[in-house]
């Protein structure tokens, strides 16, 4: 198969579905199921291919993307608001969420916000914050800026290796084989951190508190 032939098939589906890919992907990363879901990657991917394409803006990535993500926050807001420590019994996540409580009780607006990028936890966070009633419109404008800081890395990131994406793509052509064990290598990576990301969940262990 040829490699321009497939970024070229990944081209077209961005194009066509690619702002449902980065709502749901960016929405699907704050939960607990962020494991799953590598809504950096496809943020990533969108950045890169935005880079010197109408058809997908780097604007409009930026907005998808951070309103999946403060509505991800909202939601856990507010199941935490209706359901006080349910969920957390249920998934067994007592340890993230203390550790979320802290963060809630002991850290100004800046740290507290800055917490809200951390993987995993951030959802506890939000859960936390409705658990404890915490102010609504406070919590709204940090819930925006991490959503908004977060999706705007990522996209930034991939926009700016976008820059090499012809030359890539004349590497990559030439190289053949090469390039797709390279490619397999990359995959092999994306499985292997999903698998650690799912092995914390499992464990219970924020990644703050691991040594």
């Amino acid at each position: 198969m040829d490699i321009n032939l497939l970024l070229n098939t990944i081209t077209i589906l961005f194009e066509k579905f690619g702002f449902l890919f980065i709502f749901l992907g960016s929405l699907i990363e704050i939960t607990p199921l962020g494991w799953a879901v590598p809504g950096g990657v496809i943020l990533l991917i969108a950045g890169y291919l935005s880079n010197g394409n109408s058809n997908l803006p780097f604007i409009p990535i930026i907005l998808y993307g951070s309103l999946g993500a403060w509505m991800a926050f909202v939601f856990a807001y507010f199941l935490g608001n209706r359901s006080g420590m349910w969920l957390v019994k249920k998934l067994h996540q007592e340890k993230n969420a203390e550790f979320a409580k802290r963060m809630l009780k002991s850290n100004g607006p800046a740290i507290l916000t800055t917490s809200m990028l951390a993987n995993l936890t951030r959802f506890w966070i939000s859960y936390i914050a409705g658990v404890e009633k915490y102010n609504f419109l406070k919590f709204n404008i940090y819930a925006y800026v991490a959503s908004v800081t977060w999706v705007s890395l990522m996209t930034i990131l991939g926009f700016l290796a976008g820059y090499e994406k012809e030359n890539l793509k004349r590497i990559i052509g030439g190289v053949g084989i090469l390039a797709w064990i390279f490619l397999g290598i990359a995959i092999f990576v994306i499985i292997k951190s999903i698998r650690h990301e799912y092995h914390h969940f499992k464990k219970d262990v924020p990644h703050d508190e691991k040594t």
